[in-house]
């Protein structure tokens, strides 16, 4: 698992509910450009013949979350899976 080596000093509850504010606000953002781009491949891998899921990717991505973000890194992955590419 890999976690953060940084130290980020919170100096009150404000504070640290303003960052987390932010990262939740780039955190969606970024989940949004995931879902555009994702929704293009798929309309790409459909255009050409294929399935729009492909289930090894799939499972390597949650493999890699779990990896890196250890407890619920593989429910995260599947939350954000599924918001991306839309119902199975």
């Amino acid at each position: 698992m890999t976690t953060s080596t940084s130290t980020i000093a919170v100096a009150s509850v404000d504070d640290g509910r303003a960052m987390l504010d932010d990262i939740d606000s780039r955190l969606m953002s970024l989940l949004s450009e995931r879902r555009a781009v994702s929704k293009q491949v798929q309309a790409l891998r459909v255009h050409s013949g294929g399935s729009r899921v492909e289930h090894s990717r799939e499972n390597a991505i949650i493999r890699r979350w779990a990896e890196t973000l250890g407890d619920g890194g593989a429910d995260l992955a599947l939350a954000v899976l599924a918001h991306c590419r839309g119902r199975l």
